[in-house]
């Protein structure tokens, strides 16, 4: 990446590159591969994918709305839940029609339902476009975040981060196990080969698979104390698409991460669960402040701005607003007046 400056501190756990130019920012980000489903000998498959998070200024935190609003005396997934089971989910049938709500026991779902609706989550937004990650960095400044040195894109390997989750998670069932709190179960590893023999086919395969990784991540959310201390000790962090999606997540090319360390802030879990990870799964990009001139006009030329990512009349209203602002300016010299 010879455009970028690449800096590493022993006590940081990512990588920080400075972007300071548009070539330096599209050179690095285009070395990011598309997203790819793969399948290997076993019949086992695995997504290869990066996610991305924009924050206004470089020092912000990786820190979810919840975080924020609860403060450090009330711990936040308590919070949540109260908030889910007590106050938005009873009422939200008055308010939407009951066939576009999501299950009862759906709770990954109702809480992008409340994130996109305003109320604070666990939810941390993340795209698997690094262009719209910029985008959400640059938009909507206030005038002390203008006033930041640089904004940040942050990038992380979704698949390192599932690998190292799955296998926490695990570790977390054994201890429940141990405990007395879950049977054991047993999951054949069926070879190609055996889904064959045994008339399986490979849609049965990703079907299984996709309903343990959804199990996986419905006892992440809400764990039993067991589980729960387990993650406090080891972090747990884990990548997450609810069933039932949105307009605005779907034209975002949105995807969430979501912490299972109550006493753990989402950074702190974050870090504690990758530690001893392969180097390079993590990336900070700083672009500097005087690097952002033109940006969000080179960014509206490759179709993103309010319209294609809020599909609805507010993402209009800011549309408008942005070509009011980058294109429809006035021509002093047709308004009569001399200088």
């Amino acid at each position: 990446m010879s455009a970028a400056m690449n800096t590493m501190s022993t006590s940081r756990p990512y990588e920080s590159l400075k972007l300071a130019t548009w070539e330096a920012i599209t050179e690095a980000f285009e070395n990011f591969a598309n997203p790819k489903l793969r399948v290997n000998s076993e019949g086992e498959w695995s997504q290869e994918m990066w996610v991305f998070r924009g924050l206004k200024k470089h020092s912000y935190p990786l820190q979810p709305s919840i975080e924020r609003g609860a403060g450090p005396s009330m711990p936040w997934a308590t919070l949540e839940r109260k908030i889910l089971f007590e106050e938005f989910q009873p009422k939200a049938q008055m308010h939407m029609e009951p066939g576009s709500l999501p299950q009862s026991g759906d709770v990954l779902s109702w809480l992008a339902l409340m994130q996109h609706h305003g109320v604070p989550t666990r939810l941390l937004d993340f795209t698997l476009s690094p262009y719209v990650a910029l985008y959400f960095a640059l938009r909507e400044r206030t005038r002390e975040e203008k006033s930041s040195s640089h904004v940040a894109v942050w990038a992380i390997d979704a698949r390192a981060l599932m690998g190292v989750a799955t296998r926490i998670d695990g570790q977390a069932y054994q201890e429940e196990v141990k405990h007395k709190v879950q049977k054991p179960r047993r999951f054949p590893r069926l070879r190609l080969s055996q889904i064959v023999a045994s008339a399986q086919s490979e849609a049965d395969v990703f079907r299984t698979q996709s309903e343990a990784w959804k199990r996986m991540l419905a006892d992440a959310l809400s764990p039993h104390p067991v589980r729960r201390h387990y993650f406090e000790r080891k972090g747990f962090v884990a990548f997450a698409l609810p069933s039932v999606q949105n307009r605005r997540l779907s034209s975002q090319q949105g995807a969430f991460l979501f912490n299972g360390a109550e006493k753990l802030t989402f950074q702190e879990s974050l870090f504690r669960m990758m530690n001893g990870a392969k180097k390079g799964w993590c990336r900070q990009f700083r672009i500097p402040k005087m690097a952002l001139a033109g940006i969000e006009e080179k960014l509206f030329q490759m179709n993103i701005h309010d319209l294609s990512l809020f599909p609805d009349i507010q993402g209009l209203a800011g549309f408008v607003r942005q070509k009011l602002r980058l294109y429809w300016v006035a021509d002093d010299s047709a308004s009569g007046e001399q200088a």
